[in-house]
């Protein structure tokens, strides 16, 4: 069995660090997207309830009327839209 030369074993650990590094910033974008969905569940009065926010259509499953009539879940795409933008 051969042995790899330097510049191959180099040019492995440089992309398995790339692959690392890429691996945690799906981990920020992922934090990132719950964050948002977290503040959006916040604005539409889901938290504590039985709502929640699909991230891939924009829209809200199982919501039940806000009690202050401030927040519409049909604004939910066009926020979502906004954020992304």
């Amino acid at each position: 069995m051969s042995e790899l030369s330097p510049e191959d074993r180099y040019q492995l650990r440089k992309l398995q660090m790339d692959v690392d590094k890429k691996g945690l910033e799906v981990q920020k974008s992922q934090q990132d997207l719950d964050r948002l969905v977290l503040e959006l569940e916040h604005k539409y009065g889901l938290l504590g309830g039985d709502g929640t926010i699909d991230p891939k259509s924009g829209t809200i499953n199982g919501f039940s009327p806000v009690r202050n009539g401030k927040s519409r879940p049909e604004h939910l795409s066009s926020v979502l839209v906004e954020e992304a933008a």
